[in-house]
C-alpha cells in the first residue's frame, strides 16, 4: 500500500471514531435530559433512566479511550519527554506502545469472555440486548492494541518521528 492509502486510513478512522463519540455523547445527553424533564416536568418516569444511560457512558468511556489514543491526548507526560535527545524518544515510544499494546490485548482477551456471558440476556428496563453494551470493552481495547502495534511498528522502523506522537500543544 502507498503512503497515501495509509494516510486515507488514519483520516477514515479518526473521522469514524471522531463520528462515533459525538453521536454517543449526543444520545446520551438527549436520553438523560429526557428522563429528567419526564421525571420532573412530566410526573413521569422512564423505566430505562438509569440502565440505558449507565450502559452508554460505559461505551463511550471504551470507544473514546480509543479515539483519544488514536489523536494522542490520552494521558501521558510528554513535556519531560520533549526535552530528551531524539533517539531516547523513540525509545521510552517503543516502550510505552509496547506496554500499552500488551495491556489493550489483556483487556481485550479479558473483556471479550466477559462478554460472553451475556448473550442471550437483556436490560431489564428495556429490551435491548446486553451483549451490545458490553462488546464495548473488547472493541474499544482491540482498536487501541491496533493503533499500538501500528506505531510501534512505525517508531521501530522509523517511519514515525517520536513528535509526531505528542498531543498538539495549546
Amino acid at each position: 500500500m502507498t503512503p497515501n492509502v495509509f494516510q486515507g486510513i488514519e483520516r477514515a478512522t479518526v473521522r469514524l471514531l471522531d463520528s462515533m463519540v459525538v453521536a454517543l455523547a449526543g444520545l446520551l445527553l438527549v436520553l438523560l435530559n429526557y428522563a429528567v424533564f419526564s421525571r420532573f416536568v412530566l410526573n413521569a418516569s422512564v423505566s430505562w433512566g438509569e440502565e440505558l444511560p449507565a450502559n452508554l457512558l460505559a461505551v463511550l468511556t471504551f470507544i473514546g479511550a480509543a479515539y483519544l489514543t488514536k489523536i494522542n491526548e490520552h494521558l501521558g507526560f510528554d513535556s519531560v519527554l520533549r526535552i530528551m535527545p531524539l533517539a531516547v524518544q523513540r525509545v521510552l515510544l517503543c516502550i510505552n506502545q509496547a506496554l500499552m499494546l500488551v495491556f489493550a490485548l489483556v483487556v481485550a482477551y479479558y473483556g471479550m469472555h466477559a462478554s460472553l456471558g451475556f448473550h442471550g440476556r437483556s436490560l431489564i428496563s428495556i429490551d435491548l440486548p446486553m451483549a451490545l453494551f458490553r462488546w464495548a470493552m473488547p472493541l474499544g481495547c482491540g482498536l487501541i492494541a491496533i493503533i499500538c502495534a501500528t506505531r510501534l511498528f512505525g517508531l521501530a522502523t522509523g517511519k514515525i518521528a517520536p513528535n509526531e506522537l505528542y498531543p498538539e500543544t495549546d
